[in-house]
This record gives structure tokens, C-alpha cells and sequence, in this order.
């Protein structure tokens, strides 16, 4: 198995018992379709039991497009969340690729990275933006956006809004989802590398035109002569994703919404700033 830009992909220890055993609880959980009732809990990890380690394309950039790394991300996503409606079936398989996003598989996709101490983690939208060309005909999440404590998901908005509430943060915010933190409620939880700012573009009208961009992917100011737009919306807690045509959708409160169009990004920290 080859992954997508050439290289291969070479588990440093094959999948153990407990691991096949995981999987094989997954494909019955699928054939039944059932969700599970169980308390979420962080999976423990034995100190005696090797890591698994990734060895992904030297590219800044890549999919996830070997079929062990994504068996090991669905056995992480099993034991963290019980395979939630969130990452349930058809929001998520293996064919070639890694297929399907949304924001609650790409923040788990992240947790793993940082479970197994890896230096890939997911790509931010600064990041896609340096190879656009890469994500037609896909598209990635990459972000939130809080523009009131309203439906849509308003108990998810104003959950986030009270970790930064003391902070006097002026909505709308855009919060990177690399660096937050899923909880057995599928709350997102803000860590020390989160990283967010109040973006007035994120209220800007519906189809607005865009070229310049900041320092997370946003744009800073219109441009009728440009043919990327950014969807927006009034109210409430919804994603931002790159879409396919490759304009920013920051409208859909959909959270749990997932196709076969979607790709988790990774990049190597490791290389720092993407340029």
C-alpha cells in the first residue's frame, strides 16, 4: 500500500490482539447498526506497548491513504468515543483513502496525533491554503464558528463560549479545530494550543468575494474581481470547511454531517510554518 504522494506507509509494530479484537467489534457494531450507550472514557495506554509510528509523505501536505494508520485511527476513535453517532456508519471508511469529515472526526483524528506523540497533526485552513489545488473537489474541515449563543447548536455555543467568556472575546470567533479537545459529551474543549480570534469577515454577506487572506485562512476584505467566496450565516455554532469549489463554508449547522467528498489534511509540525 502506497499512500497518496508516492511513499510508503510502514507501521513500526503490527496491530495487536486487542486492536484486531477492536476492529472486529467495530464491523458488528456496523452490521447492526446500533450506537452505543456507554460512558465515554480516554483510552489508557500500557507504558510497556510500543506506539505506533507514522511514517507519512515528506510532503507538507498529505491524506490519509494507508489502510493500517486509518484501522489504528478508528481503533483510537472506538475506545474514546464508542463509536458515536458522530463517527457512525457511512461517516467514515477506508477506500484508497480516508473518506468522510466532519468536525468531530477531524478533532479526533488530532487527539490521536497527539495520543501516540507524533509530529503530524491535522492541517489548519493557513495550511490548505498554500496548495489549493490539491483539495478540488473535496472538502475539509478545518474550523468553528460562534456567531451568537443561538441555534443552530446552541448548547455547543454557549458550552465554548464559557471558556473564553472572561476573555471578553467580541463575536464571531473562528477556533481552529487543531488544538481542541473532544469530552464524552462531544463538547469541544479549549487546551493550551488553541488557537482562535474574532473575524468580522465570518459575518460578512452570503457569496461575499475574497483573494487576501490572514494569518489563520480568513479573508480580510472583499474583492468583487475574485472568484473565491466565503458562505456565511447569522447565527449560532456551525463548521468551516474548504469546500470543493474552493470557497469557505462557514453555514452549516451540521455538525455530525459527513460524505464520501470529505479528506482529513495532515502536515508535519515538525517542518514548522507552512508558507
Amino acid at each position: 500500500m502506497t499512500n497518496q504522494l508516492g511513499e510508503k506507509y510502514i507501521p513500526k509494530r503490527k496491530l495487536s490482539d486487542d486492536s484486531a479484537r477492536d476492529l472486529k467489534k467495530i464491523e458488528d457494531w456496523i452490521k447492526k447498526n446500533k450506537h452505543s450507550k456507554e460512558e465515554v472514557e480516554e483510552p489508557i495506554t500500557k507504558l510497556d506497548e510500543e506506539k505506533p509510528k507514522i511514517s507519512i509523505s515528506s510532503k507538507d501536505l498529505t491524506f490519509i491513504t494507508d489502510e493500517n494508520l486509518y484501522k489504528e485511527i478508528v481503533c483510537y476513535m472506538d475506545k474514546t468515543f464508542h463509536y458515536t453517532s458522530a463517527f457512525s456508519i457511512g461517516k467514515l471508511y477506508f477506500d484508497g483513502v480516508m473518506k468522510g469529515s466532519n468536525p468531530y472526526i477531524a478533532t479526533a483524528v488530532d487527539m490521536f496525533l497527539q495520543s501516540i506523540n507524533d509530529t503530524h497533526r491535522i492541517a489548519t485552513q493557513k495550511d490548505l491554503e498554500t496548495n489549493l489545488e490539491m483539495f478540488k473537489g473535496f472538502y475539509e474541515d478545518t474550523g468553528l464558528v460562534l456567531r451568537s449563543l443561538k441555534d443552530p447548536n446552541q448548547d455547543k455555543a454557549n458550552y465554548l463560549y464559557g471558556q473564553i467568556a472572561k476573555a471578553n472575546s467580541t463575536l464571531p470567533i473562528f477556533f481552529n479545530l487543531r488544538g481542541l479537545k473532544l469530552d464524552a459529551n462531544l463538547n469541544f474543549n479549549l487546551t493550551e494550543e488553541s488557537r482562535y480570534k474574532t473575524a468580522n469577515c465570518l459575518n460578512w454577506e452570503k457569496v461575499a468575494r475574497y483573494s487576501k487572506i490572514d494569518e489563520f485562512g480568513l479573508p480580510t476584505e472583499k474583492d468583487i474581481n475574485s472568484l473565491r467566496e466565503i458562505w456565511t450565516l447569522k447565527d449560532g455554532f456551525v463548521r468551516l470547511s474548504l469546500n470543493k469549489h474552493l470557497d469557505l463554508n462557514s453555514y452549516n449547522g451540521g455538525l455530525e454531517d459527513s460524505n464520501d467528498n470529505g479528506r482529513v489534511v495532515l502536515v508535519d509540525l515538525k517542518k514548522g510554518e507552512l508558507k
